[in-house]
């Protein structure tokens, strides 16, 4: 639905008076401002971990069912001057619980003619390992896509410099022409939150509170003829001992790389990614497959961890050598549920493991389903 108003009041009366209408346009000589956002509520059951996964007696297993969710604001708007333009958007996050949160938040300034962008604010960079319809999608270890839990295994996903990193800052660049596209990301600012234990393989992480801050550059080059996506991209921090751990060694000295091979055509898709992360004393690889047909997605994770060394004592949480992990997700769309265009229900679940040789550990399995209500206002 689109509708034309002079005054911008006029557009916030709309707003107000209906709450279920898909984006509102006010548009005028230069430029439009737009409104509009969703609703997505989700209704789990799942096992959620506690404690180190390799320590035996230290990891607990424990069933949950729950309901989480969000409602997103969105207003966007775009002011032109010939072939120059400037774009922003902000989205206002209001969780079930409660909390209140933001997506993105940024500030554009580009020109068609020679494809060149420049983006500030709070945004995400170009995604180098997509995960497809993933409804519901977890990990063995109770890890994440962008924050590292000592003891917990970890799958690197080409993420940890994409965006939207706690209170750092972003500056994006790209160019587009034809077929072309390339970016250049940074994030900058304090990255202490990257790891959400305190300790990194044992050791202590900057106990003295000395953190300097991070300064993550992450250029990408993708290339998109006619369905087909080949992109590849590297990712690292460039100062020097950000953050360190007891000894003095800069754990913060992390270069991870990226590549994704895509395929899209009418209803099918499918993406095969591949991810590499070169951090202090460890090393991390991980292999993705998904596919979505019509309304119906399944994907595959393969992840391998190798940890050289950890500290000698008895409070240690990670161990040495070698461990992998296998996650299974699918997922379902029931579109356009009751006739209602913007209404979708989603089914998913998951199912991961993993394993370490060495380790005595208890069983670190995990799996959980998702019922997902989603609409679009």
């Amino acid at each position: 639905m689109k509708i034309q108003l002079k005054p911008c009041v006029g557009v916030l009366s709309v707003l107000l008076a209906n709450s279920a209408f898909a984006d509102v346009v006010h548009e005028y000589e230069s430029g439009k401002l737009t409104f509009g956002g969703d609703v997505e509520l989700d209704i789990n059951a799942q096992n959620s971990q506690e404690g180190p996964i390799f320590l035996e007696g230290e990891f607990e297993n424990n069933d949950e069912y729950n309901q989480t969710g969000r409602i997103l604001l969105e207003a966007a708007g775009e002011h032109t001057s010939g072939q120059n333009y400037a774009r922003f958007k902000v989205q206002p996050l209001v969780g079930t619980d409660g909390g209140m949160g933001v997506d993105d938040a940024w500030l554009a300034l580009g020109n068609r003619d020679n494809g060149l962008e420049l983006k500030v604010g709070r945004f995400e960079a170009f995604d180098l390992f997509p995960l497809g319809q993933d409804v519901f999608v977890e990990y063995s270890g109770d890890t994440a896509n962008d924050l590292y839990s000592d003891g917990h295994g970890y799958i690197y996903q080409a993420k940890e410099g994409r965006g939207r990193g706690g209170d750092s800052g972003q500056v994006l660049l790209s160019q587009t022409r034809g077929d072309f596209y390339a970016e250049i990301s940074t994030l900058f600012g304090d990255r202490t939150n990257l790891f959400a234990s305190d300790t990194y393989h044992g050791y202590a992480i900057d106990p003295e509170n000395d953190a300097k801050n991070s300064f993550i550059v992450r250029p990408v080059m993708a290339w998109s003829p006619g369905p087909w996506t080949l992109a590849a991209g590297v990712e690292t921090n460039v100062v020097d001992d950000a953050i360190v751990d007891e000894r003095g060694e800069d754990i913060s000295d992390r270069t991870g790389y990226g590549t994704r091979l895509s395929y899209s055509l009418d209803d099918f898709s499918v993406n095969a990614n591949l991810a590499y992360l070169d951090a202090h004393e460890e090393e991390n690889l991980t292999l993705g497959l998904n596919a979505l047909w019509h309304d119906f997605g399944l994907g595959y994770i393969h992840a391998r961890n190798d940890i050289d060394s950890v500290k000698e004592s008895a409070e240690v949480v990670s161990m040495p050598g070698t461990y992998t992990s296998d996650t299974l997700y699918t997922s379902y769309r029931f579109a356009q549920v009751m006739g209602i265009d913007n209404l979708d229900i989603y089914l998913g679940a998951y199912y991961s493991k993993i394993d370490q040789k060495d380790s005595d550990g208890g069983d670190a399995d995990r799996y959980g389903g998702r019922l997902r209500f989603k609409y679009y206002f």
